[in-house]
């Protein structure tokens, strides 16, 4: 049987000059080619911003174009969107009516906290696609999201071995705590007067640890410089905005777990149903968590050891070469052989 072709239609961040080179696109991406899957990659927001044209707003003519040759010349079984929102209904309409052989799947990584950030923006982003796709794949437990009902599966922020390459727990790093926020992964920098909701909570945090923290008093870290940070850390505190919501979890715990360090995540995201306290921290407030990380600072090869079992699971069970098979089959309606602890998530 030949292996799959895929469209994955997503943002590669070439604008930003190698700045994003370990997001999601990029991860999921490496995982279909992993797999030996054919993959035929769209950078749609690089597309859309490098074509202006005062008869084009906002280049959705131009992507849909760039999108519709592609698909005539490269023939995909599947096409993955990540994120595309400058396509509109009719054109998505037109994509089904006139591939009718094409699966349309999509993946979402953005909250869908209905007290969380851009709520009302997230679910229009969401369930656009939502109305055409075979497979929708997100960061949140579909069972916690009361406006679908179907062909909804939960996905992991992926661990990329060719790029979470850190490992921590061998080291007695240079600072105790590491935490990054931002405003925004295309912005770059800091919001003026703007004071981001986790900041409360980082304010709580103990200053008897060494602490190296982005996205509060200093400008997030990016690119090569943010894994240079993290590098020399011993254990970090995974905050995501918004209210807690069963699975939805920032990016960066995988990234933290996938570089060995010693990762500190809020229970009621229920990551309790895939580590366990010898591979992850978990805390209920800001009191625990202050707690938990003076006894690990004071308890260091204890804390090697854990951050050890957690790198190793993280890389076993979030890989993401097993994340894009199981992304490919879903689709697909094929038999999934090698089931996750997150498959029923």
């Amino acid at each position: 049987m030949k292996p799959p072709k895929i469209l994955h239609v997503s943002d590669l961040h070439f604008r930003h000059n190698g700045r994003l080179y370990y997001s999601t696109t990029k991860k999921i991406n490496n995982g279909f080619i992993l797999n030996n899957y054919s993959v035929l990659h769209i950078s749609d927001r690089d597309i859309t911003s490098e074509k202006k044209n005062l008869f084009d707003l906002g280049s959705k003519k131009h992507l849909f174009f760039k999108i519709i040759e592609n698909i005539n010349n490269f023939r995909p079984d599947i096409i993955f969107f990540g994120h595309v929102d400058r396509l509109d209904y009719i054109d998505l309409l037109r994509i089904k009516e006139k591939f009718k052989y094409l699966k349309i799947a999509q993946w979402f990584i953005d909250p869908l906290v209905r007290q969380g950030p851009d709520y009302e923006k997230n679910k229009e982003r969401f369930h656009l696609k939502y109305q055409f796709a075979d497979a929708n794949f997100l960061t949140t437990s579909p069972s916690k999201i009361s406006f679908i009902d179907k062909n909804c599966f939960f996905i992991p922020n992926a661990v990329d071995p060719s790029i979470d390459v850190c490992k921590n727990y061998l080291n007695d790093n240079e600072y105790d705590v590491f935490i990054a926020i931002s405003h925004g992964v295309h912005r770059g920098v800091l919001k003026k007067n703007y004071t981001d909701p986790r900041v409360k909570f980082i304010k709580k945090i103990t200053n008897k640890t060494k602490n190296n923290f982005f996205g509060y008093t200093k400008n997030p870290v990016w690119g090569a410089n943010y894994f240079d940070e993290i590098s020399k850390c011993n254990m970090g505190v995974n905050i995501t905005r918004g209210k807690p919501i069963k699975y939805y979890s920032s990016e960066r715990m995988a990234t933290l777990m996938g570089n060995g360090i010693l990762t500190f995540e809020h229970k009621d995201y229920n990551y309790q149903d895939f580590f366990n306290k010898n591979e992850m921290i978990f805390f209920e407030n800001s009191d625990e968590l202050n707690s938990k990380l003076l006894f690990y600072k004071k308890n260091n090869n204890l804390r090697k050891k854990i951050a050890y079992n957690g790198y190793k699971k993280a890389h076993r069970i979030f890989n993401n070469k097993i994340i894009a098979e199981y992304m490919v089959k879903k689709t697909l309606g094929e038999k999934i052989k090698n089931k996750q602890v997150w498959h029923n998530g």
